[in-house]
């Protein structure tokens, strides 16, 4: 499984996406930072989507 914590996108929230695929991780991140965080999806920056890919990791056992 992969996942990315919200905290590494800059948020100060212990929110864990987690899933099968990169794709997975991504939307259930927009869905989050737009509910908890009122991030709108017009104001997802390419930024803000490579700094949530480039965080996405295998936890280490």
């Amino acid at each position: 499984m992969l996942r990315v914590h919200c905290k590494e996108i800059g948020f100060t929230c212990s929110f864990v996406a987690v899933g099968k695929t990169e794709e997975a991780i991504m939307w259930t991140m927009i869905e989050h930072l737009s509910r908890d965080h009122s991030v709108k999806l017009e104001d997802m920056t390419p930024q803000i989507r490579e700094k949530i890919r480039s965080s996405i990791h295998v936890p280490e056992i």
